[in-house]
C-alpha cells in the first residue's frame, strides 16, 4: 500500500519549495523599522534598516503610507514563517535515515474495519491521518505532516454492527490503556489509536463503555460536524476509509483551534483548515458543503470561525488569498 507509506521525501520537497517561495517574496518586501522623531509640532518618520555592517535610514515624510506599513507586516509574517519552514527542514533531515514504515499496522486497521463494514456503523478516520488521506486521494495541494495518533470517530448511541474492537487491537500487538476520564487509548507499534464520540449537553456525564465494540471513547465537544455528509475514500484494493467531508473537516479545524484546551496543536489546526478550505472552495460540491454547513451553526460557532481566519493570517501568511476567500465565503 505505497499510498500509506510515509512521506518524508514529499515533505522535504514542499518544505524547499516553500522556503524558496518566502524568500523571493521577502526579497520584494522593505526590511527594517519605521523611527519617528518629533521636532516643535511636527513629527516625522523615517524607515531604518540593516544594509551590510552598516544602518541606513530613510525619510519617509510626514505620514507613514499605510501600504508600507502593510508591507512592513508582510514581511515580520514571512519571516516567521521563514524561521518555521527551517526548522521543520532541520527536524526532517535529521530523522530522514531515522524513519521506519509504519504502513502495516494502518493497513490491517483499515482492512478489518472495511471488512467488518464498521464504515458502514458509522465510524470515521479523522484528525491528521484524514488529511493525510484527503492528500493522497484527492486533488489537494500537499503540506507534509506527520503523526503517529490515529483518531477514530465513534456516532452514538451505536446502533453498528458487533466487533470487539478492544480484543483485536490487543491482538496486533497494542497495549490497552486508560486516561483519567476512563476513555481508553491503544499504544503499540509507534502508534496511538484513539476513540472519539460527541460529547453532550454540558459535558458532565461520564464516557461510557460501547459494548457492541469493547471500547470508551473519549468525549469532545464539536465533532458531530464530522458526521455530516461524510464520504468514503477507496485507499488500496479491498480498502476503504470513511473520513468527514473536507468541509465539515475545514470548519472543525477552524472552530477547536480557538479552543484554550488545544493552543499546542493551534498551529497544525490551522494549517490543516487553511490547506482544506483551498481545496474546498476550489470544489463546488464540497463548497456547497460549506455554505450548508456554515448556515446550520449557531452565532457562537460562527464568531469562532472569524476569530479562527484571522488567526490564520499570522500562521499562514503565504495564503492570504485563501483566508480572504473563505472570510468573504463564510459571512
Amino acid at each position: 500500500m505505497q499510498d500509506l507509506r510515509n512521506t518524508l521525501e514529499e515533505s522535504l520537497i514542499f518544505y524547499r519549495e516553500q522556503e524558496n517561495q518566502i524568500s523571493a517574496r521577502l526579497a520584494l518586501l522593505p526590511k527594517g523599522r519605521i523611527k519617528s522623531k518629533k521636532i516643535g509640532k511636527t513629527t516625522y518618520h523615517y524607515l531604518q534598516y540593516r544594509k551590510g555592517p552598516s544602518t541606513k535610514t530613510d525619510y519617509i515624510g510626514k505620514k507613514i503610507p499605510p501600504e508600507l506599513l502593510e508591507r512592513l507586516k508582510e514581511r515580520v509574517r514571512l519571516e516567521i514563517d521563514l524561521r518555521r519552514t527551517r526548522e521543520g527542514l532541520k527536524l526532517l533531515r535529521s530523522r530522514q535515515s531515522k524513519e521506519t514504515d509504519l504502513t502495516e499496522p494502518l493497513r490491517s486497521i483499515l482492512r478489518t474495519l472495511t471488512e467488518k463494514k464498521l464504515w458502514d456503523s458509522g465510524l470515521e478516520i479523522i484528525g491528521t491521518w484524514c488529511f493525510l488521506l484527503y492528500q493522497k486521494h484527492l486533488p489537494m495541494e500537499k503540506y507534509p505532516l506527520r503523526t503517529d495518533d490515529l483518531d477514530i470517530l465513534i456516532p452514538l448511541p451505536y446502533r453498528g454492527k458487533p466487533f470487539d474492537l478492544a480484543g483485536y487491537l490487543r491482538g496486533l500487538g497494542f497495549s490497552q490503556n486508560f486516561y483519567p476520564d476512563g476513555s481508553m487509548y491503544f499504544s503499540g507499534n509507534r502508534m496511538k489509536v484513539e476513540f472519539l464520540a460527541r460529547e453532550k449537553g454540558d459535558g458532565l456525564q461520564p464516557t461510557r463503555l460501547i459494548k457492541e465494540i469493547a471500547v470508551t471513547p473519549q468525549l469532545l465537544r464539536f465533532v458531530d460536524i464530522l458526521f455530516v455528509e461524510p464520504i468514503v475514500l477507496k485507499v488500496a484494493r479491498g480498502i476503504k476509509a470513511k473520513v468527514p467531508s473536507p468541509a465539515a473537516f475545514t470548519l472543525h479545524k477552524l472552530i477547536i483551534a480557538t479552543r484554550f484546551k488545544r493552543q499546542a496543536k493551534k498551529e497544525k489546526d490551522l494549517r490543516q483548515a487553511v490547506y482544506a478550505g483551498k481545496y474546498v472552495l476550489a470544489d463546488k460540491s464540497e463548497k456547497d458543503k460549506l455554505f450548508r454547513l456554515w448556515t446550520s451553526f449557531p452565532r457562537p460557532w460562527k464568531k469562532k470561525v472569524k476569530l479562527a481566519l484571522r488567526m490564520a493570517a499570522d500562521i499562514v501568511p503565504l495564503e492570504q488569498g485563501v483566508i480572504l476567500h473563505l472570510e468573504k465565503t463564510l459571512k
